[in-house]
């Protein structure tokens, strides 16, 4: 990633005409190398004029998103120290495991598209190009294995948080990682991890969320995206830095306060009370209700014979 192209965009999301000559002298580079990072914005989508005596302006933002945007809103991050992007790849969860050992801080892997996008049980995350957000979180909690329970409420609580602020859409949460709009599913992620002697070591957290309509996932029938719930125009750019301070917030909650800090929350926007659910753990299949959900991350089922049941990772219908 040229860190001239996250520059140049920085200053000309000021708003305001800036010549070649004048960006060159700021960032201390060729005006040459001022015009090829202007190109590759452009190919990026944003609409960049440019006028003779003044210089260039940016008219418009990209619409999607792009390797430059994610660069500028990691670069300014308390929490993430590097930033992959590809434009294609089989899987950002997969990549994540093949590059560990050469980061050692936290870092973030996106890709524009996704061949072989999984999600939780092995099943394919449908990931079209240019439509959704297909990324990878990797981070390095050092926190037991028991800590490590309640990690999804806090992940869940901050994407639809990110998706109620940014469009006023009222998104739900469907325990324990998805994130559904009007009952269709817009958002999932898989949580995994590296542990040893009890220790959890690194957090690889894929998240796929649909942006944009495509006709793969509207033929799935259950699913849905935040521009095909959306009246209005929809700002990905403001939505991008929403999301990624909601993380970095929650995270922090999850490593420093317990799940009771939040749980409040989290129920206001739960989607699987007061409704019959089909639950599916490794062991067994039944139908129920959901009572409650517990300080260590356990949900409360009663199913039709009236016995209770605490369940700690599910696969959930509704």
């Amino acid at each position: 990633m040229s860190k001239t192209k996250t520059e140049i965009l920085s200053l000309l999301m000021e708003g305001n005409y800036l010549s070649g000559a004048k960006l060159a002298e700021m960032l201390g580079v060729s005006r040459t190398a001022v015009w090829k990072n202007i190109q590759r914005l452009k190919e990026d989508g944003y609409n960049i004029e440019a006028v003779t005596n003044k210089g260039y302006r940016l008219v418009e933002p990209s619409g999607r998103i792009n390797e430059s945007l994610l660069a500028g809103t990691v670069q300014h991050s308390q929490l993430f120290d590097d930033l992959i992007y590809k434009d294609t790849i089989d899987s950002t969860q997969n990549h994540a495991f093949r590059i560990l050992d050469q980061y050692d801080g936290n870092i973030v892997i996106v890709s524009g598209h996704q061949t072989d996008g999984r999600g939780r049980f092995k099943r394919e995350w449908l990931s079209p190009e240019e439509t959704g957000l297909y990324m990878s979180l990797v981070l390095r909690p050092n926190i037991t294995n028991q800590e490590m329970i309640v990690f999804n409420l806090f992940m869940s609580l901050a994407i639809s948080d990110a998706i109620r602020e940014s469009t006023g859409l009222k998104s739900g949460i469907k325990w324990p990682n998805d994130i559904f709009i009007n009952d269709k599913k817009v958002c999932g992620f898989l949580t995994e991890v590296i542990s040893a002697d009890n220790i959890v070591e690194t957090i690889v957290c894929g998240i796929g969320l649909n942006i944009n309509p495509s006709a793969d996932t509207e033929s799935l029938g259950t699913a849905t995206s935040i521009t095909g719930e959306l009246d209005e125009e929809f700002d990905v750019n403001q939505f991008t830095g929403v999301l990624f301070r909601k993380i970095e917030y929650y995270y922090d909650k999850f490593l420093n306060t317990s799940f009771s800090s939040i749980k409040e929350d989290w129920l206001e926007q739960a989607i699987i009370f007061n409704r019959e659910l089909t639950i599916t753990t490794v062991k067994e299949k039944l139908r129920g209700k959901a009572l409650d959900i517990t300080d260590e991350g356990y949900l409360v089922i009663l199913d039709r014979d009236h016995n209770i049941h605490k369940v700690i990772s599910a696969d959930i219908e509704i």
